[in-house]
């Protein structure tokens, strides 16, 4: 049987390779250049939390695809995953 500290350095791994896969696959969800944020893991809802800002060249690259238009850029996108096991 494994002690408490080896179950803990397990799941803390787990999550550290979650916040990895994040920051490696989000930003290629978005056509411009984002940032990933703060990332949150809730064992009560077993989801990660991340935001996602647009990049000081989010804006450029956003006007130059929509030709040259005006474009405004405040706040932040969350994003929540839900986990699953596959056992």
């Amino acid at each position: 049987m494994s002690s408490l500290n080896e179950e803990m350095a397990s799941v803390q791994s787990e999550i550290d390779d979650v916040r990895d896969l994040l920051r490696e696959e989000v930003p290629e969800l978005f056509a411009f250049d984002v940032i990933v944020g703060k990332i949150e893991y809730n064992a009560n809802s077993n989801t990660v939390t991340t935001t996602i800002e647009p990049s000081s060249e989010a804006r450029t690259q956003i006007a130059e695809e929509f030709g040259g238009v005006k474009v405004k850029i405040e706040d932040q996108l969350t994003m929540q995953f839900q986990l699953t096991s596959n056992e």
